[in-house]
Parts: C-alpha cells; sequence; structure tokens
C-alpha cells in the first residue's frame, strides 16, 4: 500500500458545446459556457495548494487552447492536466447526468494524475462552471476516514443528493461509482427522473452508509444550466444562508 500523502485532485467536468435537445437545459451557447470554464479555472488555479491537482475533461471535442493559455500563464501548468474527447454519443434523453459522469468514468480510466494518485488521494469532482467560493473550508471540514463524500437533501425535494460537487478516494470510486452514468437516465417509461435522484438511488442500492451531509454548506457562483439562472443572485444568497444556519442549528433538517 502507498504511503498516506493528503494529495487532492479537484476534477473539472465540462461541456462547451452540449447535445442539442439535451432534456432540461437552457444555457447552451458554447460562448457563454467556454467564458464561464474560463473564469472558473483560473479561479481554481489561484486556489492551489502544493499538494492539489486540476484534472479538467471536456467531452463535447471542444478547443481548450483558451484554457490552457490561462494555465500557462498563471504557470500552473504542472499541476493541471487537460483531456479532451467525443464523450456526446448518447440520445439526448438520457440527460446531463449521464453525460457529467460518462466523463468522471473516462477520467478514472486514463488520467496520468489519478492513475498516479496513491491510494488515500481524495479527488473531488465540480461541475466546471461552477465556482465554489469556499471550497478549501469544504475540502478541509471533510471527515478523514469518509472514503465517499457528498450532500444529501431531502428538502424541497426527498430523496435529493447534489451532484455539483462530491469527493471519493480510488478504492471507493471502484466500490460505489464505477459506470454509474449507465443508471442515470433520466428519460424513462413513466416520465422524467433528476439525475440527482437516480444517484442517491444507485448509492442506496450499493450500500454507501454515510456520512450523507457536507460539515460546510458550499457558497456556490454561477450560471444554472436548466433555466440560466444565477446561484448567486438575492435569492441564490439567502438559500445558502438558510442552508448555513440549519446545518449548524438543526443538522437533522436535510435542506
Amino acid at each position: 500500500m502507498k504511503r498516506h500523502t493528503g494529495q487532492q485532485i479537484l476534477l473539472l467536468t465540462a461541456t462547451i458545446t452540449p447535445l442539442n435537445g439535451i432534456n432540461k437545459l437552457a444555457y447552451t451557447d458554447p460562448a457563454k459556457r467556454l467564458r464561464d470554464y474560463e473564469r472558473a479555472l483560473e479561479h481554481y488555479l489561484t486556489l492551489l495548494r502544493p499538494n492539489e491537482q486540476i484534472v479538467f475533461c471536456e467531452n463535447s471535442g471542444s478547443d481548450l487552447g483558451s484554457l490552457k493559455d490561462i494555465a500557462q500563464r498563471m504557470n500552473k501548468q504542472d499541476q493541471i492536466e487537460f483531456l479532451s474527447f467525443e464523450g456526446n454519443d448518447f440520445p439526448p434523453h438520457y440527460g446531463r447526468g449521464y453525460g457529467e459522469f460518462k466523463i468522471v468514468d473516462h477520467v478514472m480510466n486514463t488520467s496520468k494524475m489519478v492513475r498516479e494518485a496513491h491510494d488515500d488521494t481524495v479527488i473531488w469532482k465540480i461541475t466546471g462552471r461552477y465556482i465554489v467560493e469556499n471550497l478549501h473550508n469544504v475540502m478541509d471540514t471533510r471527515p478523514r476516514k469518509s472514503a465517499l463524500y457528498c450532500n444529501f437533501r431531502d428538502y424541497p425535494q426527498k430523496g435529493w443528493m447534489d451532484l455539483f460537487l462530491m469527493a471519493w478516494t480510488p478504492a471507493s470510486y471502484r466500490t460505489y461509482l464505477a459506470s454509474v452514468y449507465t443508471k442515470l437516465i433520466e428519460e424513462r417509461e413513466g416520465g422524467f427522473v433528476s439525475a440527482e435522484l437516480l444517484m442517491r438511488e444507485q448509492l442506496t442500492e450499493r450500500r454507501f452508509a454515510g456520512p450523507y451531509r457536507f460539515k460546510r454548506t458550499p457558497r456556490l457562483v454561477g450560471v444554472r444550466g436548466a433555466d440560466g439562472a444565477s446561484y448567486h443572485n438575492t435569492r441564490g444568497r439567502r438559500k445558502y444562508l438558510v442552508r448555513r444556519v440549519m446545518s449548524i442549528f438543526a443538522p437533522w433538517v436535510w435542506i
């Protein structure tokens, strides 16, 4: 077994040019999406600590030149790996969750940084257009023994699981998440089921035993793909404050 290192990898998932007809996706302009990825990447490169690396993986075969230029300009090219592949080869009704976790499988199977990672390396999956302003606070309060770290919610919709941010070790990925994207088909007989509900069902089936909640509430900045609304508008900030307060004073309420 490899020795403990405290190494962490930020896995930034990206789709610059979405599939036509993808479910519940209104924010589709490739130029706008690329600008979001550029802003987020610069933010995370600024935050990087010596024991941290980034894998940026894009699944529509789009040009990553401007993103590579940012890493070069910031002299962080040794701490980042760029991957690109043609991963949008599925029916659009399968949905965004299917596409994103297909990216994750691609990274876990092909990334040089991941292949060279130690057994205790923690991989933090972040939807790459979003900025988690307090990311290090979330990372630093993760329980040491939590091989898979994620956030369940039961309000306003029961059985929900946040997918924009979660973490795992290589071993826990093999146990709980390998090929899980094939189970995240959102449109099926009987209607649409969100990937956030399907993922939680899958973890339950795979006997995931927690922890089920982040110790710190992520403070999210970005544009929501479903409708183009900002996570950082007045309503979004209010939601963050409510969730933060409830996590402190009523942690049994999964909001």
